[in-house]
C-alpha cells in the first residue's frame, strides 16, 4: 500500500480505520457508507487520520465513489486495494504501535469487517476495536447470528448498514473483551482454534 504514510510527519499520532469486505463476495452497501459525508465526518471528529479499505471484487466501483484527498475527504487519507494474501499488516495499522524507526505513534483505531467468522477471529487478535457488519445479501452464511452472538459475548460491536457511523461513536465508550476467551468450565474446546471458538460461542 505505497504512499499511505509517505506524508506522515514525525511525532504525529495517527489513527486508522481499516475496512475489509472479504475476498469473494461484494459488499457495495458498506463501501458506499464508509465514504459518505456522515461517516467521514464522524472519523474526523474522533481524530482518525486514515481510512484503508479492502474492496474485494469492487475496487473499480469504490474508486468511482471515493472523494479525493481534499476537503471532500474531511482530512482523512483514503487508500484502497482489492485483495491481499495476508491482512495482518492492515489489521496492525488499526492497532496501537510505532512506525518503524520514526517517532510517529499509532493510536488504537477500528477494524470494520463483514461478519465472516475468519475475518472476525483474525481481527480480534490485534489491539484494535472491531465492528462487524453482516452482509444482508448473503442469506445462508450465518453472519448475522455470529455478529449478534459475538456482541452479546462482549468481543465486538455489531454494526448495521445505515448506522456504521453510530457504531464508530460507540466504540470509544465501550469496553470490549480480549480474545481469545478461556474455555467454559467443563468445555471440551480449548483456546486458539477458529472452529473451536465459534463452536464454544454458538454450539
Amino acid at each position: 500500500m505505497p504512499g499511505i504514510h509517505s506524508q506522515r510527519s514525525r511525532n504525529r499520532v495517527s489513527r486508522a480505520a481499516f475496512v475489509t469486505i472479504g475476498a469473494t463476495a461484494g459488499f457495495r452497501g458498506l463501501l458506499q457508507e464508509v465514504v459518505s459525508p456522515k461517516f467521514l465526518t464522524t472519523l474526523q471528529s474522533r481524530n482518525f487520520t486514515d481510512l484503508i479499505v479492502q474492496c474485494g471484487p469492487d475496487l473499480d466501483y469504490f474508486l468511482t465513489i471515493t472523494p479525493d484527498n481534499s476537503q471532500e475527504s474531511y482530512g482523512i487519507e483514503i487508500t484502497a486495494f482489492s485483495y491481499a494474501p495476508d491482512l495482518n499488516k492492515y489489521f496492525a495499522l488499526a492497532s496501537r504501535g510505532e512506525y518503524g524507526n520514526s517517532n510517529s505513534q499509532r493510536d488504537r483505531g477500528v477494524i470494520i469487517s463483514h461478519a465472516g467468522s475468519g475475518s472476525i477471529i483474525g481481527a480480534l487478535e490485534f489491539d484494535s476495536k472491531l465492528i462487524a457488519v453482516p452482509n444482508p445479501e448473503l442469506m445462508d452464511n450465518h453472519q448475522l447470528e455470529i455478529a449478534e452472538e459475538m456482541e452479546l459475548q462482549g468481543f465486538l460491536i455489531h454494526g448495521t448498514l445505515g448506522s456504521v457511523a453510530e457504531a464508530i461513536k460507540k466504540i470509544d465508550i465501550t469496553d470490549l473483551r480480549k480474545w481469545p476467551p478461556g474455555p467454559s468450565p467443563g468445555s471440551a474446546y480449548q483456546k486458539g482454534g477458529l472452529w473451536e471458538a465459534i463452536n464454544e460461542l454458538m454450539p
